[in-house]
Order: C-alpha cells, then structure tokens, then sequence
C-alpha cells in the first residue's frame, strides 16, 4: 500500500511541535525551581554583593554563590558594576514590604533596582544621579522600589561608577520615606533655621555702624556662612537652584570652613583687648590662616590625598580649635567677661567635629556600615545655639561699651561744666557766652544786659568778703534764667553779669530780674544796713541780626558804654539802645563803680 507523502508532511509537522511544547513545559519549572534553588544560597535577611565589569547581569552572577559576599562591606572600588542585594524573606510578619531604599548621598552614573518576586520573576527601574530624591539633608539619597505583581522576596541593586558602593549595603529598606518627594517639613524646618541666622546680620550692622568697630562684621560673616551650611547640609540648595553634585560639595565643605574662619576672627575682635597677650593675638591668627589654608586646599584640591583626606582634615581641625580654645580659656583666667560666651556657643560644634575625627580615626573605613550616626540636625541644632549665643554676648557688648562711651561722656560734660561754669554763682562764664554766643543769637536771643552791682567794693569793705560772696550768689540766683526759656545769664566776672534774651517784652523783663535783686538780697543775707542796687546797660539788636553777622566784641561794648551811662547818671537805673545799623564807636574809660 503506497504512502502519500502530502499528507503525512503535516501530520510530522504536528507530532514535532507536539514534542517541543512537551519539552518547553518541562524546562521552563526546571528553570524557577533554579531560580529558588540558587536564592535559596542567600540567607534569610542577609546582605550579600560582589562586583564586576561593565555589562554583567545579575541573571549571570546568580548561579555562583562563591562571588557573593555576605559579611563585612568591603567591594573591588575598581570594578565599574556592583550588585548589592537585599534578601526579604526574614520579613516580620505583618510587617508592610518595602518600598523606598534611604543611603548615604554619593554621586554615581547609573543605579538600577531589581526587585525579585518569589517565582523568579523581576521587574527593574533605573536612576541617574540627578534623578534621585534627596532624603532628611543633603547627605541622604531616596529611590522608589519597582511596581510588582507580589510582594518581592529579594531587592537587588546595581550600581555604575560610583566611588561608594558600601552606601548601599547600609541602606535603609522602608516602606514610607523619611520626607516627601519634593519639600517636606525637613526642608521647611531648615529654611526657618536659615531665617533665623539671618536675622542677626541686621542687627550687627546697626552695631558697626554705631561703634565703628569690626567685630559686628565678623559676626554677620559667621550667621551668613551658618545659613549657607544649613542650606547645603539641609538639602535646601538643590532644590531651589540648579546645581551640579561637585558644587553642592564645594558650597557644603568650604562654607564650615568660612564658618569657623568667622568664628576665629570675631574672637579675635571681640574678646576685651586687655586680656589677649600679644601672644594669643598670635595664636588667633594663625588658627584663623591655618582654618582657611585647610578647607582650601582638601576642598578644591583633594585629589593628592586620597583615602587619607579626612584623616588630614579633622586631624587639622581639631589642632587648630584646640589653639582657639587655649586662648579663649587664658582670656577667661585673665578676667574676661566675652570670653565664656564665645567657650559657651562653639562648644557643641566642637564636640560634634570632634565626634566626627574619631570616627574617621577609630572606624575602619573599609567596613563603615555600623556607624549609622547623621550629623546633619546635629551641627543645625548646634549652629542654632551658637548664633544665639554669640548674638546675646554682641548685644551684651553693645551694651558694654555704651556704657563706657557714656560714662566719658558724661565726664567730658561734667569737665566741660566745669570750665564753662562759674564755681561761686553756679552761671555759665564768660568763657561759655563766647563760645555760644552765635548759636544764642541763631535762635532768636537778640536782647543783651549787662548788669553790674553798685558800690560793690565798699560792701566787701564795710561788712567782709563773705557778705559780699553772698551777695553774688544771690545776685546770681535772681537772674538764672529758671524755668524761663527766653533768658540765659552769665557772670563776667567780679560783680558784672550778662543777660542774653529773646521775646517781645525781653526788656522788661531784664528790667525785672534788676530790681529784684535789692529785695531779695535784702530778704537773704542778714546785717545789711541798705539795700543791694544794680545798674543795667541793655542793647535791642534784633534789626541788625537779621541784616548781617553781628560781631560780639562791638555790641558787648556798646552794651558796656550803656551800662557805664546808667552807672554815670546815677546808679540803681537802665540805659538801654536800639541798634539797627553799628557803627564802631569808641568806648570811654570807666571810672565808677
């Protein structure tokens, strides 16, 4: 019987498809039961990474437990691809899966997680570093886990060119993150810190510019660096400016050493001059270039030092603050009153730089993933505490030296009063009249008496010096000016007085004060056997003040010619003149008095 060859072609066709699905559904379980079977290798909860080139899937590396390395953090840092991988399946029960992975902020080129379900199967999303969400500061770094169909029972990642692979061993798993995706209540909370080390700037320069001295600068340099380094450590500076990772780091780096370069020359400044020793002044300065010369260099240039940059750095530091210290502690020996201030405000950034270069000296470097400690709100916190420390020892110092330049003041007027002053009568002098005689007659004083007390000398004769002293200092009671404002009077010496006035009734005034003088010396001093007279010589030169500058040597004589016509024409009176245009008249001698 013949066979018919287009008929049995399908029929092999079918049976040899038949027989590749049968061997398809046999590999494909084979193949998840390998899938378990090998991360079934990874202890529950364990960390396991290895390393290798450029292009290495996890697929190729899952088969060989033997490059997997589940202890310690220490990787191949010149590999270009490191896989890090997170096991879940030590997860407490009810406990939510993770969804967000929180490290150590460091640049790399490319970070891919792998989430891998419990059947084998895996999804994959990839970030660049601009792509990341910055965690609590500036320091942390926040990815989003990939969408899976189940709850994953390992979390793996690769990282590309990066310089710190460890960060990803240390990383925290969790299933909310720390702050929101953009600004959360962290980033909130810095920018009110920044506000607040602002705020005293304005305040420092009011203080310079009411004492011209430097230190108020210096302290408005420090708030502003503070602010600066609060921003950057905060994670503040990114988010409202665009800015490469390299800057950031500089900004962040180099503004701490700004910051204590401030510190060290407001110290400088600030402390009282009388306890600083030539000495420590030294000693300042060099802390301060040595500040400078240190955040420099390992900032901009850190390349040379390798490894050992923050060994060299802290170490650094920490000699220079202990200088800074030395001095602070010797002013306070001495007596200084700033000088607990300023020990007071940097002592918990001290303590924090400390804690950081015992770190850095004590802590393997290679395997860092049990230090968990972030300083950032740490230095924020203390940041805060040393603007309001040194914000109240500047106002205290304000304060201070008003104090002072009041007290001189106070001196200076006192000394002034003294020498403007006359000791018996308690009248302003000669001395004052000349010196405020143009200011008088700028504001309206434009009336001036000379009054003299009449047969003066034959009192001193018939009843002593001492009646006669009396007689002066009440002559002198009688026309200070008192609560009236439009008179001023002076004693010119021995028994003659001037008055300068302003007013309407200016030369009824004076006429006034003069006759009161014989009653209430009379009423005063005991053993007067006759009335105490004075004679007056008052000049009205209202109308030449207002047409030009008036000389006081002419009008005091022409005053004095009156006066010596009062004295001439009978004593106990007032000879007065209006001048409106002086010409210079020469005096008489005086012979009466």
């Amino acid at each position: 019987m013949g066979v018919n060859l287009a008929m049995a072609a399908p029929r092999f066709l079918r049976l040899i498809l038949i027989a590749f699905l049968a061997i398809l559904g046999a590999i494909a379980p084979a193949a998840y039961a390998q899938e378990a079977a090998q991360a079934a290798k990874f202890a529950p909860g364990s960390i396991c990474h290895t390393s290798d080139k450029a292009g290495t899937t996890y697929d190729s590396l899952l088969s060989d437990g033997s490059r997997w390395t589940c202890e310690g953090a220490e990787f191949d840092w010149d590999a270009e691809r490191h896989f890090i991988r997170h096991d879940l399946t030590k997860l407490a029960e009810g406990a939510q899966p993770p969804r967000y992975a929180e490290f150590d902020r460091n640049e790399y080129e490319k970070l891919t997680v792998i989430a891998v379900e419990a059947d084998g199967t895996q999804s994959s999303v990839s970030y660049s570093f601009a792509d990341t969400q910055l965690g609590s500061s500036s320091l942390k770094s926040i990815v989003a886990f990939p969408q899976s169909a189940t709850p994953p029972v390992a979390i793996v990642m690769v990282l590309d060119k990066s310089w710190w692979p460890e960060t990803l061993v240390a990383a925290k798993l969790v299933a909310e993150p720390s702050v929101e995706a953009k600004a959360g209540y962290i980033h909130l909370l810095a920018a009110l810190l920044c506000g607040l080390f602002l705020a005293p700037i304005i305040f420092d320069l009011g203080y310079f510019r009411a004492l011209r001295q430097s230190f108020p600068l210096f302290h408005a340099a420090f708030c502003l660096m503070a602010a600066i380094q609060t921003a950057a450590v905060s994670g503040l500076i990114p988010l409202i400016m665009p800015i490469s990772y390299s800057a950031e780091l500089i900004v962040t780096y180099f503004t701490l050493d700004l910051m204590i370069l401030a510190t060290v020359l407001f110290a400088y400044k600030f402390v009282e001059q009388e306890f600083m020793t030539r000495r420590h002044k030294v000693i300042m300065l060099c802390v301060a270039a040595g500040v400078l010369t240190n955040g420099a260099v390992l900032t901009f240039f850190p390349e040379p030092f390798g490894l050992w940059i923050d060994r060299i750095y802290f170490g650094a530091l920490c000699t220079l603050l202990a200088g800074y210290f030395y001095v602070l502690f010797s002013a306070r020996a001495a007596g200084s009153r700033m000088a607990p201030y300023l020990i007071l405000g940097f002592a918990p950034l001290t303590a924090i730089v400390i804690f950081q270069a015992v770190s850095v000296f004590f802590v393997d470097p290679i395997n860092i993933t049990e230090v968990t400690f972030d300083e950032t709100w740490a230095q924020n916190l203390a940041l805060l505490f040393e603007v309001v420390a040194t914000a109240l020892a500047v106002a205290d110092r304000f304060i201070s030296i008003r104090r002072e330049r009041d007290r001189a003041l106070d001196a200076a007027r006192a000394m002034e009063a003294l020498t403007e002053h006359d000791d018996l009568t308690g009248l302003l002098n000669r001395r004052a009249l000349q010196s405020r005689f143009p200011a008088l007659v700028q504001d309206g004083f434009t009336v001036m008496a000379i009054i003299d007390i009449d047969r003066f000398k034959a009192i001193n004769d018939m009843h002593g010096h001492p009646v006669g002293d009396a007689v002066l200092r009440y002559t002198g009671d009688t026309l200070r000016g008192g609560a009236d404002r439009n008179l001023v009077a002076f004693r010119i010496g021995g028994e003659e007085f001037l008055l300068m006035l302003r007013g309407k009734d200016a030369a009824k005034r004076a006429e006034a004060r003069r006759r009161a003088i014989s009653s209430r010396t009379l009423a005063e001093i005991e053993g007067l056997d006759s009335p105490v007279t004075a004679s007056m010589g008052l000049l009205d030169f209202e109308t030449l003040a207002q047409q030009q500058e008036v000389d006081f040597g002419a009008l005091y004589s022409r005053a004095d010619q009156l006066l010596y016509e009062a004295k001439c024409a009978g004593r106990n009176r007032t000879c007065s003149d209006t001048v409106e245009m002086f010409e210079a008249e020469t005096t008489a001698g005086r012979s009466a008095a």
